[in-house]
């Protein structure tokens, strides 16, 4: 006997398991679609118009993009013929107006030649003028001459005495053969045993006792005001650099250096010497104040 089954669509179960059928409520969703047999296969012709569809689509897209291929090509040719074709005509041009340039001082020869003449009588007349008034100008230098010659300036006197003056910058360190006494130096003392120096810092402009420029690389410049310009000094290098390590030590200590006092300006400490003669008896850039020993040499010009 057959029953009915729990299916909502109202399909009937009958006692053979092989055979289903469908009833009266199976094709109220798919009334338009053909009742097939559980064996039958689905129809190709919906599987073949999408296919032919998307064939269609994908061979448009490939025709406009070759359209605008060809197209974009097609442009750029004709931009270069007509970049071509405006220097071909320009070059006709160049050369009409240097040709014409070329005609024009033939043309204009004989404009050319009278105002040759023009400036030619011109010239004579202003040459005659001129003449006249360099002889007046030879007459008033000849007599500003003769005035100079019998009174010399005051600039040349002063000159004068610069060069009979001896120049510190130009004295070298030396050792005299005799002992040098504070009289000479005027009251100074002839030995220190300790005095600070330290080398004059790069940018700062010192002057000279006898106005010549200073030159840091002069290996033998000193500034103090505890001796007089001029005076030579013989500094030693002493121990206690707490900035340098013992082989160091062992290489400066001890080094010396014959100088030259060159200005007496005031400075934080007792010498002030150029970075190329601190160099001599120190390590320059890493050290920055040092002890000396000094000793006057050689007093004054």
């Amino acid at each position: 006997m057959s029953q009915f089954s729990r299916d909502p669509r109202g399909a009937r179960d009958f006692s053979s398991p092989q055979v289903r059928v469908r009833g009266a409520n199976d094709f109220r969703q798919y009334s338009s679609q053909r009742l097939r047999l559980p064996n039958e296969r689905p129809p190709f012709g919906p599987t073949l118009r999408r296919l032919f569809g998307a064939l269609v689509a994908l061979a448009v897209v490939a025709g406009i993009g070759v359209g605008v291929y060809f197209g974009v090509t097609e442009l750029l040719e004709e931009d270069d013929v007509n970049v071509a074709a405006t220097q071909e005509t320009s070059e006709p041009t160049q050369s009409t107006s240097a040709e014409s340039a070329e005609a024009e001082p033939v043309s204009d020869s004989s404009a050319e030649q009278s105002a040759e003449e023009q400036s030619a009588t011109a010239g004579e007349e202003a040459a005659d003028s001129d003449a006249e008034e360099a002889g007046d100008a030879q007459s008033a230098q000849s007599a500003e001459s003769q005035d100079e010659e019998i009174s010399p300036s005051e600039d040349e006197e002063q000159e004068q005495q610069r060069a009979a003056a001896p120049s510190i910058s130009a004295v070298l360190p030396t050792v005299s053969e005799e002992p040098v006494t504070a009289a000479q130096i005027g009251g100074a003392e002839t030995v220190a045993e300790r005095v600070t120096a330290e080398a004059i810092p790069s940018g700062i402009p010192r002057t000279l006792a006898d106005g010549v420029a200073y030159d840091p690389t002069e290996p033998a410049t000193v500034f103090t005001s505890r001796w007089p310009a001029g005076t030579t000094l013989r500094l030693t290098r002493l121990p206690g650099a707490t900035l340098l390590t013992d082989e160091q030590q062992a290489e400066i200590v001890g080094a010396q250096a014959l100088v030259v006092v060159r200005g007496t300006e005031a400075t934080n400490t007792d010498l002030q010497m150029s970075p190329a003669a601190f160099d001599l008896i120190a390590f320059y850039g890493v050290e920055r104040i040092i002890a000396v020993r000094v000793e006057v040499t050689a007093p004054p010009p």
